[in-house]
């Protein structure tokens, strides 16, 4: 594959890299135009699949709802020996299932009772606070701050705006 050469100009002087940062101002605002009208019409998509799928959501948990109760009903000649049941279009059944319901106290009753291997606990290094720390402390605990200068550039979006009302008058 060739490479291709981007056809970019030199900025050679102040006006020229002020000119770039309102060309940059301009194009981040065809973005978010784009960006915006995009969200518009997924959101609109959404809302239309949501409320053109209703029915049919509605009729699978009616449906469902049926299934559940015939094979309540079946319960004792449907599930003697197994607990699911297989027909040409699918299966149900039933599966067993577990879960743990805990209460506001829970958490203190375990640490209370010493009980801390049941406690779920997240550590990881805080590092808005670890900026505190001195240089030498940090290497103590294997960590270094690093400096650099990153290069940034925003274009003053009022600006163009005002710009942009001037050609147009």
């Amino acid at each position: 594959m060739a490479r291709i050469k981007p056809n970019v100009k030199k900025i050679e002087s102040l006006e020229d890299a002020n000119l770039t940062l309102k060309e940059i101002g301009l194009l981040e605002r065809e973005l978010e135009s784009i960006d915006g009208d995009a969200h518009k019409q997924i959101a609109e998509i959404k809302t239309a699949a949501v409320k053109a799928g209703e029915p049919v959501r509605k009729r699978i948990a009616d449906l469902s709802a049926l299934l559940g109760a015939y094979a309540e009903y079946n319960r004792a000649d449907l599930f003697r020996d197994k607990k699911t049941v297989q027909v040409s279009f699918g299966i149900f059944g039933y599966r067993k299932s577990t879960s743990i319901s805990v209460k506001k106290s829970t958490l203190d009753l375990l640490e209370k009772l010493g009980l801390e291997k049941y406690i779920r606990v997240k550590k990881e290094p805080d590092k808005e606070a670890m900026a505190d720390m001195d240089d030498e402390a940090l290497a103590q605990v294997d960590a270094v701050r690093k400096h650099k200068d990153d290069f940034f550039c925003e274009a003053d979006r009022e600006e163009i705006n005002k710009d942009l009302l001037r050609e147009q008058m």
